[in-house]
């Protein structure tokens, strides 16, 4: 009998995360979708949702949140095999930097980046409960610099001054954390769900190559 894997996906209102899950429950995972506020509150009313998945109010932002959420997977699972930092959010859409309120930008610092090292770094001992633990950070093309200069990528334009930095702090902290991990069995990456043209947050699709991809990162041999 296969035993099935428990994965935790965050989300803050991209709409991404109950599309991660729906794939994960597809591949034999049992889910817990971490969601804060007016994202908790929208997926609290899909009946799918509350039917396929555990989902459980999370404040990204505060410790004791994020150690209760640490706390019932304990209690519940006794081990996590899976942890999808999807949370995020974005503003600032177009604005120099005359128009960049610093309080907006503490903000989304605070859930694009910060929220994620304290989240890796509360639940990193139960992923270490399980045999072949994976963390996956959801990062976007538009924090990569390569493709930011490239006059010919389809989101070069953007001008996201605070999301776009976010999301490279983001990647150099994924990079620096699988050297960190390399000796160890948890196994950390980033993934870009909208690295396609057309592949947008807004439409909350993943195209069907992107897709491949993130069931490739989560596919495992049977427990």
């Amino acid at each position: 009998m296969k035993v099935k894997r428990v994965a935790v996906v965050t989300e803050a209102g991209n709409g991404l995360g109950k599309t991660f899950a729906k794939i994960l429950v597809h591949h034999n995972y049992n889910v817990i979708l971490a969601a804060s506020k007016k994202s908790y509150d929208t997926l609290s009313l899909d009946a799918i949702t509350l039917q396929d998945f555990k989902l459980v109010k999370v404040d990204f932002t505060s410790s004791e949140s994020v150690s209760e959420l640490k706390s019932l997977i304990t209690s519940t699972y006794g081990r996590l095999d899976l942890l999808i930092n999807n949370a995020e959010i974005a503003n600032g859409f177009g604005q120099k930097i005359s128009q960049l309120n610093l309080e907006e930008v503490k903000e989304l610092y605070e859930i694009n980046l910060f929220a994620v090292i304290r989240i890796i770094q509360s639940l990193k001992p139960v992923l270490e409960k399980s045999d072949d633990p994976s963390i996956i950070n959801i990062t976007s093309s538009l924090g990569d610099i390569t493709k930011m200069t490239d006059d010919n990528f389809c989101y070069s334009n953007y001008c996201m001054t605070a999301y776009a930095t976010s999301k490279a702090a983001l990647n150099m902290f994924t990079h620096l954390q699988c050297k960190e991990f390399k000796p160890s069995k948890i196994k950390i990456s980033g993934f870009d769900p909208i690295s396609l043209k057309n592949c947008t947050h807004n439409s909350v699709v993943i195209c069907d190559g992107i897709k491949d991809e993130f069931v490739k990162l989560i596919s495992k041999d049977p427990l």
